[in-house]
């Protein structure tokens, strides 16, 4: 017996028309079980199956083995519960696609969008476990995915071009490089001399992107042109650097080249984004396929 939709007055009350875009979000079952619902539009059909797939989308982080424990293992009055819940959604679902509340609601459509790419993920069940031999491969296709940029331990003593002409400043430079070297002013007391710099005093294994974001990419160059010194030595500052804003005397300890790290290094991280990769094509290939039931009527674009 057909269901008197007289009983919603969905589109009088503003507070139901929040209760129909959950059920409609609910609805997106649908879409997996599609086969089941040929029948009539007043037949639904109940199961385990249908009820694992329900908890999972209640709960969204379920995996299907959990959703199929939990079933097992839930009392009567729980079940029939579950199945109270899932059927009350399922009718609001259909009767509000009946009424049209699904059309022409920009927000119920990019929910409903959002609903069904989550689900979607069910098919990541498919995907088959990553060997050696699929890491390996991945990481060489990959591989400049994961260089890392090259880096700089140093610390600087500050001349400002704020004051001064540039050719004193340059000079003023000189002098006290000249100072810190006869001095041996050691790496943690550079603070103690020139100008107080906008960023920092001390770089410890900062990368070339880094660097240039604070000095500009002329200092970035200069810098990396430079070989990193034993800080005892007698001649361990450098310089002067020029800046985007002064000059700068280096004492530059520690360089490295950007280099992508070996697999064994980084295997945690390029197994999850290899996983990632397989998952989404397994994604677009089950909705490739959905979209083949469709005809694409695409009509010419006007002038």
């Amino acid at each position: 017996m057909p269901i008197n939709t007289s009983f919603i007055q969905l589109t009088r009350e503003p507070l139901l028309h929040f209760v129909v875009i959950a059920a409609l979000l609910i609805g997106g079952e649908r879409w997996i079980n599609a086969d089941r619902y040929a029948d009539t539009d007043y037949s639904i059909l109940v199961d385990d199956k249908v009820l694992s797939q329900y908890l999972q989308q209640q709960a969204k982080t379920f995996r299907s083995e959990q959703a199929k424990r939990a079933l097992a293992g839930m009392n009567d009055d729980q079940y029939q519960k579950l199945v109270d819940d899932y059927v009350r959604g399922e009718v609001l679902y259909r009767e509000a696609v009946k009424l049209g509340l699904d059309r022409d609601d920009p927000i119920i459509r990019r929910r409903l969008i959002q609903k069904m790419d989550y689900l979607s993920q069910g098919f990541y069940d498919q995907v088959e476990k990553i060997t050696e031999a699929d890491l390996i491969d991945f990481f060489n296709r990959r591989r400049e995915d994961y260089r890392e940029p090259a880096s700089a331990t140093f610390t600087h003593i500050f001349i400002s071009s704020q004051v001064g002409s540039f050719e004193n400043n340059r000079l003023d430079a000189l002098a006290l490089l000249d100072m810190a070297n006869k001095s041996k002013v050691p790496f943690e007391n550079a603070g103690r001399y020139g100008d107080r710099f906008l960023y920092n005093r001390n770089y410890v294994n900062r990368d070339s992107q880094e660097i240039t974001s604070h000095f500009g990419k002329k200092f970035e160059q200069q810098l990396f042109e430079l070989e990193a010194v034993n800080p005892n030595s007698n001649e361990h500052w450098q310089g002067p650097l020029r800046s985007d804003y002064g000059w700068h005397l280096v004492l530059l300890t520690k360089l490295s080249d950007s280099n992508v790290p070996a697999l064994s290094e980084i295997s945690g991280i390029v197994l999850g984004d290899a996983q990632r990769e397989q998952q989404a094509e397994v994604k677009r290939q089950e909705i490739d396929k959905l979209r083949e039931k469709y005809r694409l009527d695409l009509r010419a674009r006007s002038n």
